[in-house]
């Protein structure tokens, strides 16, 4: 997915400011990588019907004390599985008084935050174009932002007046695939893999596991090196193979 290319392209711009100041980012990391707990993804399903890929975004992306500081923005905010509600609170509920705020549009889900001006996806459309609006106005007038999530994504990284053709440079990644080829030293922690993983019922991972080999993850390589050290773990048994960016793409 281009998900996963633009948040390896900033998972190298938060390694440069964390390598700038490495005794300050020990004592307060940044994690933009760092897979959401199942209760955070779970809570967020239920409250919300989220399009595809801003859930794949929340799953596998989970940001944490990042906040990005470009052309575009004063101090941007975007919010991960485990805070995507209390993201909420300001816009359309009150935590103060326990009320909600009525003048706020229901279809709205803020998904970051800029110093106040909130950028949301419209829940009815079933995309991710992401609108904002300026606060403190006394109404929200909005307006398309971004075309999707990650050209909002990108934009974070890329001051406006950089062009599309730009944004895309030619910068080379290397891809990969990963089945798992059987259950390994342990049957069980195998399959807690793949139902996580897949996100499926027990019944649906133990299919998948007896068919196998099971592809588990196409992507790049910084995602796969988390597969396959989690794969490790477990003890299930695999294979990983390099691909071409048109398999990648297929």
């Amino acid at each position: 997915m281009e998900i996963d290319i633009v948040v390896q392209k900033m998972q190298v711009a938060l390694e440069k400011i964390q390598r700038q100041n490495p005794e300050f980012y020990s004592k307060y990391p940044m994690y933009l990588k760092n897979e959401a707990e199942e209760q955070a993804i779970q809570s967020a399903s239920e409250n919300w019907q989220l399009p595809y890929e801003y859930l794949y975004f929340l799953k596998y992306y989970a940001p944490e004390a990042v906040s990005w500081s470009t052309d575009e923005y004063i101090n941007l905010d975007i919010y991960g599985a485990k805070d995507i509600l209390e993201g909420q609170w300001g816009y359309n509920y009150n935590p103060v008084t326990n009320e909600d705020i009525s003048n706020w549009p229901d279809n709205y889900l803020v998904i970051a935050s800029d110093e106040g001006d909130p950028y949301c996806i419209d829940l009815t459309r079933g995309d991710t174009v992401i609108f904002t609006a300026e606060h403190g106005t006394g109404t929200w007038d909005f307006s398309i932002a971004f075309d999707d999530l990650v050209d909002f994504l990108y934009s974070a990284l890329i001051p406006p007046r950089f062009n599309d053709s730009e944004k895309a440079e030619d910068i080379k990644y290397d891809y990969y695939k990963i089945l798992i080829t059987g259950e390994g030293k342990d049957r069980i922690k195998t399959l807690l893999f793949i139902k996580k993983t897949l996100s499926c019922d027990y019944s649906q991972a133990k299919s998948h596991l007896d068919a196998t080999p099971l592809l588990i993850y196409k992507g790049i390589e910084l995602g796969a090196a988390g597969v396959e050290d989690e794969l490790k773990r477990i003890g299930a048994d695999y294979e990983m193979y390099k691909i071409s960016l048109d398999e990648f793409l297929s």
